[in-house]
C-alpha cells in the first residue's frame, strides 16, 4: 500500500497534524428531506388515502366494479412507489447517522475518503475532474446529490462522494478542483489514426484485450427499471378483487381470472426483458469503447465510430418521464454533437457510469488530456 494512503488514514483518524498542502474535511448530516426524502415521508400517507378511496368504492359497488378495480390498481401503484421512496429515506437516515465518522483527505499525492460503506483512494495524477450530479439549472442550495471524482483508468473509474462534505455538492466539487489544479490538453491536439477494424477493436476491448490508452465503459442495468411492470400491478389488483368477491361469483367465474392475471403478470415483463436483451446483446456488456483515436459504440447495425476531430461537444439532456418503479422523474441522456452529422443520444439507463462521468471522460479524450503518458 502506498505511503501516502497510510498517512491519509492517520490524518483521517486525527493521529497526526495536518501539514501544508493537506486538507481534512469532516462529514456532517446531509439534507435528508430534500427532494425524494420529503416525497418518501409523504408517499405512505398518499397511498393510505388512495386505499381508503378504493375500499370505500368497493363497499358501495363491490370488488368487480371497473372503477373500483382502477382505484385498487392506483393504490397498489402508489404503495409500491412509497416502498421504494421509504427505502431511499431509510438509506439517507443511515448515512446521516454515520456521517460524523466520515472523512475526506486531500494530500499532495492523492484523494482518500473514509465513507460509511468503506474507504477509497485515488492518486492525484490519475484524477481528471470532480463534478456534481445534475443540470446547472438545478444546482442551487443544499441538495442531496453526489459528487463524482473522475479518474483516468478503470481502477477505479470514478469515486462517488455522498453529500456529507461541505455545505453543497457544488462547493465540494470546486474545492476538489482547486486542490487538483487545471487539467488542460494541447490547444490543437493531434490524434492518432485508428488501429485496425473498429469491430475488432470493440470485440477485443469487450474480451479484456486493450491497447494502451483505451478505456471501456461497461453497460448498465438501470434500463430494467423502466419495464412494463404496470401489468404486474394490474394482475395484483385483479387477484385481490377476485379473492374478496362473493362465493357465488367464484363459482360462476372459476379460477380463470386468477390464471389470466398471473399469466399477464409473468408474460408481459419477461417478454419485454427478452426483447430488450436481444436489442442490447450485440454490445456484449459494453456501453462504449474510448480509444486515443475515436469513440466506438455498437448497435444492431454494427459499430458506430466517431473520430475526435468530428466531435464538437457533449451535453446531458433531461426530460420528464414516468415509470412504475420511479414515478415521475427526469430521464437523462448523454448527447454527442458531431460535425456535419446527426447527434448521438445515449440514455443514461444503459450506461454503467453516471452521465457526468462519461461526459468528463469523453471531453478529456476530445481535448487531448487523455490518454495520460505514463
Amino acid at each position: 500500500m502506498s505511503e501516502w494512503i497510510d498517512r491519509a488514514r492517520l490524518l483521517a483518524e486525527g493521529s497526526v497534524a495536518v501539514a501544508g498542502g493537506e486538507e481534512v474535511l469532516e462529514g456532517h448530516a446531509p439534507p435528508i428531506l430534500e427532494g425524494d426524502g420529503m416525497r418518501g415521508l409523504l408517499a405512505p400517507m398518499v397511498a393510505a388515502v388512495a386505499w381508503a378511496g378504493a375500499v370505500f368504492r368497493e363497499m358501495v359497488t363491490g370488488p368487480v366494479d371497473p372503477l373500483a378495480l382502477f382505484m385498487r390498481l392506483f393504490a397498489i401503484g402508489l404503495t409500491v412507489r412509497a416502498l421504494f421512496l421509504l427505502g431511499g429515506l431509510v438509506s439517507r437516515l443511515r448515512l446521516a447517522l454515520s456521517a460524523r465518522r466520515a472523512r475526506l483527505v486531500l494530500t499532495r499525492d492523492g484523494l482518500y475518503a473514509r465513507l460509511p460503506h468503506g474507504e477509497t483512494a485515488m492518486p492525484r495524477p490519475e484524477i481528471l475532474a470532480a463534478t456534481e450530479r445534475g443540470s446547472w439549472q438545478g444546482r442551487s442550495g443544499r441538495r442531496f446529490a453526489p459528487v463524482y471524482v473522475v479518474g483516468s483508468s478503470e481502477a477505479p473509474l470514478f469515486v462517488e462522494l455522498p453529500p456529507i462534505f461541505e455545505d453543497t455538492p457544488g462547493i465540494l466539487a470546486e474545492r476538489i478542483m482547486r486542490w487538483l489544479g487545471p487539467r488542460e490538453g494541447d490547444e490543437a491536439p493531434v490524434f492518432p489514426e485508428p488501429k485496425g477494424l473498429a469491430s475488432k477493436t470493440y470485440d477485443d476491448a469487450a474480451n479484456g484485450i486493450k491497447e494502451p490508452g483505451v478505456l471501456v465503459v461497461k453497460h448498465g442495468d438501470r434500463w430494467l427499471r423502466r419495464g412494463p411492470y404496470a401489468s404486474v400491478l394490474l394482475a395484483a389488483a385483479v387477484i385481490d378483487g377476485w379473492l374478496r368477491a362473493p362465493t357465488e361469483l367464484h363459482d360462476a367465474l372459476g379460477p380463470w381470472p386468477v390464471i389470466g392475471a398471473a399469466a399477464l403478470a409473468v408474460i408481459v415483463p419477461i417478454g419485454w426483458v427478452l426483447f430488450s436483451r436481444r436489442e442490447i446483446a450485440p454490445r456484449r456488456g459494453v456501453a462504449m469503447v474510448i480509444t486515443p483515436a475515436e469513440l466506438l459504440l455498437r448497435t444492431r447495425a454494427g459499430v458506430l465510430r466517431t473520430r475526435w476531430q468530428r466531435l464538437l461537444r457533449t451535453t446531458i439532456d433531461e426530460k420528464n418521464a414516468w415509470s412504475v418503479l420511479e414515478g415521475f422523474h427526469r430521464a437523462r441522456a448523454l448527447v454527442l454533437k458531431r460535425r456535419e452529422d446527426e447527434p448521438i443520444r445515449y440514455d443514461e439507463a444503459f450506461l454503467g457510469v453516471p452521465a457526468e462521468v462519461a461526459q468528463v471522460l469523453i471531453d478529456a479524450y476530445r481535448r487531448g488530456v487523455l490518454p495520460i503518458e505514463r
